[in-house]
């Protein structure tokens, strides 16, 4: 065996196991961004059910609107930092898998390969494609909702009327126009961020 042939051997042991390392990492990140992600809306829903407007003062109920409103825009930015930064992960454990499918292809392409037959398993450096409709688009697409919905609860908190009892707090034409525009805002972002990461992946060659 010739030393690139080792090389190779030894490139695809070792790609092969950054790759399927990297998909346990994806599986905890994206269990830890729900886990976290879930947290406020068990906290708000606690709190409404205990507190009525007899047992909250106007000053105490504005401070609270306020920090759920900025922990809501917060937790959306932060939350979208880090789904891109799964994307990332994802696009690295796709590229180990084009790297690994090119070194198959480079032994199937060896003499005597005919002995183990047709390969089962793709040798196309090309796939999987990094656009591809999956898994790992539903997840992002999921999470990029959740990102948003978060942005458009804070913004819908920040701008409504502090001084309103909790029962007769209603949602006015604007803070809807508002929101709406918020939710679309922030996902037309989140698209552009996941359209850049898989453009600056391709880039490389692979």
């Amino acid at each position: 065996m010739d030393d690139f042939t080792q090389f190779q051997l030894k490139e695809y042991e070792n790609i092969s196991q950054a790759h399927f390392k990297t998909n346990e990492v994806l599986a905890t990140f994206y269990r830890y961004f729900l886990l976290i992600t879930a947290i406020p809306i068990t906290t708000i829903g606690i709190a409404v059910m205990n507190i009525s407007d007899e047992g909250i003062g106007p000053e105490t109920r504005a401070l609270v609107q306020y920090i759920f409103g900025v922990s809501a825009l917060l937790l959306s930015v932060v939350g979208a930092a880090v789904v891109s930064y799964i994307e990332g992960l994802r696009l690295d454990a796709i590229l180990y898998a084009r790297v690994v499918n090119s070194i198959r292809d480079y032994f199937f392409k060896k003499p005597g390969s005919d002995e183990f037959g047709v390969s089962v398993l793709p040798r196309e450096r090309s796939r999987p494609s990094y656009d591809g409709f999956g898994a790992g688009f539903i997840m992002y697409f999921a999470c990029a909702i959740m990102n948003a919905t978060f942005f458009a609860a804070g913004v819908v908190v920040l701008t409504t009327d502090h001084g309103t009892p909790l029962a007769s707090i209603a949602i006015s034409g604007a803070q809807t126009a508002g929101a709406a525009l918020s939710f679309v805002g922030a996902m037309i972002v989140q698209a552009i961020v996941r359209c850049r990461l898989i453009s600056d992946k391709a880039s490389k060659g692979f």
